[in-house]
């Protein structure tokens, strides 16, 4: 039995004076006191002498996972023989005035790494409540601002959190080197960001050599301001993503003009995929009940390019776009891209303005995506939707997070592996220090 007792409480067997254990369906209870030590006075470091018992103290301590389990613990008192204070030894499983063990404290901090778990479900595992769990993450975790990475990368998520009076988003940057977040803002505003960035050395901003955006305006221009010696890179997944919305406003256009129930209503609202989406063409025909007979996807792909000239240029302008996107290289994109611009411009649909509008405005930041300075990786924010997307996950299941200050530290704890918490017996709240107001 003490074998198991000294697993479970992490305690060397000879310190044990008496142990106990009575259960019930609900809550077991390990009562426990341990042999008196020689242990000098605190005061006069004098001499000293068993001296009775404490009051026994109930510790949380959630070893078992179908009941509570809590530690009774009988501490020993002692008096000096030559001052007469009294004093309680040294309490082997919980800090003084703490009703959670050690292994209660780092239990929740654990669960608290992963983004996967609520506060509610921490609370629930731990027999805890919601506000204390809370509490102990405020006091474990204290994350200053991470230097610089060589890498950045620049993203939004949308959240009530933000600073409403400046912008609906928060702003997230990752390190896409070493795979991480660094750093949530609590606006994705030029005034948030010029609020950071002023904060920071000069000579740490200059070792910034990369940084990859989405077409957020403002993102362009306080990189241009603060880190001089960056190469800024468009997403390319964004400039493909405003060419698909582009070309599905000709299928539409075209769609609305068709009649109802009409062979090319059909083709191009059944069978929009063919054109919209990388589709596999050359698959074995089948009966098509609508044309009775077979035909396989590309068959159905060639009948919906020729219902309008407009659809078959776009269609081919798109496909020429993400050939170039896809295949093209640091040494050739950009010849390769003034050809493909003149494509567009040429064609002259009315729906492809706005992205040609595009590709003139950011043709150098779309250019610079093409170099690969790290792992032969082209420069992309592929990594910056990675951790909103578990990010978001995150904020969906927490039902309504409202406190910025706690968010932050929560994601960043979770999302880079260079932040740590410190179990400590000072104990603190963020509820009333949230950056955000």
């Amino acid at each position: 039995m003490y074998d198991f007792i000294t697993d479970l409480f992490n305690l060397d067997k000879k310190m044990i004076k008496n142990i106990s254990v009575s259960s019930s369906p609900t809550l077991t209870q390990l009562h426990i006191s341990l042999i008196p030590q020689r242990i000098p006075c605190p005061f006069c470091h004098g001499i000293t002498h068993l001296n009775g018992y404490s009051k026994p103290k109930v510790i949380n301590h959630p070893k078992l996972t179908d009941r509570k389990c809590v530690i009774v613990f009988k501490n020993n008192r002692y008096q000096c023989n030559e001052c007469l204070r009294t004093f309680s030894g040294p309490n082997p499983f919980s800090f003084t005035n703490f009703k959670n063990s050690y292994l209660a404290l780092n239990n929740i901090m654990v669960s608290l790494s992963n983004l996967n778990y609520t506060y509610k479900m921490v609370a629930d595992a731990n027999h805890i409540s919601v506000t204390q769990v809370q509490r102990y993450f405020d006091s474990f975790v204290n994350i200053p601002r991470i230097h610089l990475p060589v890498s950045i990368g620049i993203d939004e998520i949308h959240s009530k959190m933000a600073k409403q009076s400046d912008s609906s988003y928060l702003c997230d940057m990752v390190d896409n080197v070493n795979r991480s977040l660094f750093e949530i803002l609590p606006s994705r505003s030029k005034k948030e960001l010029q609020h950071y960035f002023e904060r920071i050395p000069e000579e740490e901003r200059k070792t910034v050599r990369f940084v990859t955006i989405d077409m957020w305006e403002p993102y362009k221009d306080v990189v241009h301001r603060y880190l001089k010696n960056a190469i800024i890179a468009v997403d390319p997944f964004h400039v493909v993503k405003h060419l698909g919305d582009a070309f599905t406003r000709i299928r539409l256009n075209i769609l609305y003009q068709l009649e109802y129930g009409s062979d090319s209503y059909y083709l191009l609202k059944s069978w929009k995929d063919l054109i919209e989406k990388d589709v596999f063409l050359d698959n074995e025909p089948i009966y098509n009940q609508r044309f009775k007979k077979k035909l396989n996807k590309r068959d159905l792909q060639d009948m919906i390019l020729d219902i309008s000239e407009n659809l078959a240029l776009g269609y081919r302008l798109k496909v020429m776009y993400k050939n170039f996107n896809d295949h093209g290289t640091e040494e050739n994109c950009e010849a390769w891209f003034q050809t493909v611009l003149n494509a567009f411009k040429e064609a002259d649909l009315s729906e492809y303005a706005e992205f040609v509008a595009l590709l003139v405005h950011w043709k150098k930041e779309i250019l610079n995506s093409f170099q690969r300075p790290f792992d032969d990786r082209k420069l992309s924010n592929a990594l910056s939707e990675n951790i909103n997307g578990q990010i978001k996950t995150y904020l969906a299941i927490s039902n309504g997070v409202t406190n910025f200050t706690r968010f932050r530290k929560r994601c960043l704890l979770s999302l880079n592996k260079k932040t740590f918490y410190s179990i400590n017996n000072r104990l603190k709240s963020d509820k009333y220090t949230n950056d955000k107001n």
